[in-house]
């Protein structure tokens, strides 16, 4: 399982959605949007040289429910 980083809730579909914004080449980094898995809404901008992973986490079971 891999750890992420930052908790944000969406403000559309209130999931709770996880997201990891680190960086591997320090001078290769972009601006990439933060899409909410549940339901597609924009939740945030990182800058990262990555394609950001965003994963929804379920309230009740804190178990992960889409990638």
């Amino acid at each position: 399982m891999i750890k992420m980083l930052h908790t944000v809730i969406c403000n559309k579909c209130k999931s709770i959605c996880e997201y990891d914004d680190k960086s591997i080449w320090e001078g290769n980094r972009e601006h990439e949007d933060i899409a909410c898995p549940n339901c597609g809404n924009i939740i945030g901008s990182i800058f990262t040289d990555q394609i950001p992973i965003v994963r929804c986490i379920n309230v009740e079971t804190k178990e992960s429910s889409k990638f």
